[in-house]
Formats: structure tokens, sequence, C-alpha cells
């Protein structure tokens, strides 16, 4: 029987749980594009053409992005890649609901659709899609575990899971510049863009959390995916782990 006086630990700086995420993206949302594109320079948008390449979408292919958020990733599969359809799904409505208007002034063939789902437990059946992508999503994750298990449940037989992710840089030098960065300018840009310098605390700290290329793809392999490749993008800054069925 559990001690009803006992108190549950606070989680460490950098570990993501249910109600520490949902709390910061709830607050963040109306910023968090505009606080991404300062932080980033601009560069989060050749990341993510890169990702859309990787998936090797055609106009036949059914799309699950995960941890959508703003709808960022979506919105460049569905103008760079042109698939069948996209389902744009997160579990903080606030992120999707501006996804939401992203898309309603979409006018190409991709048929998107939006839901709110834990990426850790799919409501979906057995080989239902031909890709699965995630953006700067799966660090927030408390199970990666179930999360790659249940991706690897949904994709069909030679589908993709396609992740685009904050990595560990290659060059000592430049990795140790990055990490300062992150626990300087980070917080406070953040902080001075959404009044919550806290979260991107947080958020900086799970990103030095974080498993590097090779330990990621050796959870990926343990989840049952047949390869796993990855590419580093802007010195290892972020990478981008294929994952195929």
């Amino acid at each position: 029987m559990s001690d009803p006086g006992k108190q549950t630990p606070e989680p460490a700086p950098g570990q993501p749980t249910t109600d520490r995420v949902k709390g910061i993206f709830s607050a963040i949302a109306p910023s968090y594009d505009r606080f991404n594109r300062l932080s980033s320079m601009g560069i989060d948008r050749l990341w993510r053409r890169r990702t859309v390449r990787l998936a090797k979408l055609d106009s036949t292919s059914r799309v699950l992005d995960l941890a959508a958020g703003t709808g960022d990733l979506t919105m460049a599969l569905a103008r760079q890649g042109r698939p069948a359809s996209i389902l744009s799904t997160d579990f903080v409505p606030q992120m999707l609901e501006i996804g939401k208007q992203k898309a309603a002034a979409y006018e190409g063939p991709t048929k998107i659709l939006f839901e709110v789902v834990d990426a850790q437990d799919l409501p979906f059946d057995d080989a239902e899609f031909d890709r699965v992508t995630v953006a700067f999503g799966v660090r927030n994750l408390p199970d990666r575990a179930a999360n790659f298990k249940e991706v690897q449940r949904v994709l069909r037989p030679g589908g993709r899971y396609v992740i685009l992710e904050f990595s560990r840089p290659t060059l000592k030098p430049f990795r140790v510049l990055y990490h300062f960065y992150l626990r300087t300018v980070i917080p406070f840009l953040g902080g001075a863009l959404t009044g919550d310098r806290s979260g991107f605390d947080y958020l900086n700290e799970s990103i030095l959390a974080f498993p590097p290329q090779l330990a990621l793809s050796a959870e990926l392999h343990k989840a049952g995916f047949s390869t796993v490749e990855w590419h580093n993008l802007t010195f290892g800054i972020v990478a981008v782990h294929v994952a195929v069925k």
C-alpha cells in the first residue's frame, strides 16, 4: 500500500512529464513560432525541408504527423511532399488550433486532418500509415519506448518513421559553444517572448538530456525497426533519424 503522506519527487530539470509538457506548451503556444524563428535564425525551415525529402513521399502516401504542435512540419509535408493525406496530431489542443489556422490557407491536393492524440498510445489500426513523422517532439515524451512500439505497429511493412530532433554536435568546440547558447540565450529569449523563462529552462535541459544519435538509433532498433539511419544537420545540432519497419 502506498503511503498517502509520501510526496512524489520532483522530476529532473530536463525530464518530461505529461503535466509539465502540457503546461509549458499550452502556455507558450501563441509565441512558439516566433521563438522558433528567432532562436534558430530561420534555419528550422531548412531542417524541415530535409526531413520531408527523407520521408520519400508520393501522391498515395498516408502520413501520421505526431507531436505536430503548431503544424509547421505538417504544412511542409503537404506543400513539399504532397502526400494523399496527413493526420496532424498533438496532445496539446492549444498548439493544434494554430496548426488548423495554417491549414485553412492551404490549397494543395493533400487532405489535412487534425486530432488530439497521445503519441505514446495511438488509437489507430495496425499498418494504417505509410509514413509517421515527428519534429522536436520525441524528447518531450515521458515514454519514448512506448511511442516507438506504437509507431512500429501502425506503420505498414516498409514504412518509415522520420524523426527530426535536437541532437549532439559532432565537433567538441562547436558543442561547447552550442551548450552555452542553450543555457543562456534560449531561456532569456524564450522568457522575453512568452514571460515563461522556466519553461525554456526545461526545454534546453531536455535537449541536453536527450540521447545522442547512436543511442537513439539503438532504441529504435530495440523497438523492432529493421534499419535505422541518421543524418546530421548544422554540425549535428539536429539529426533526422529514419527508421524503417
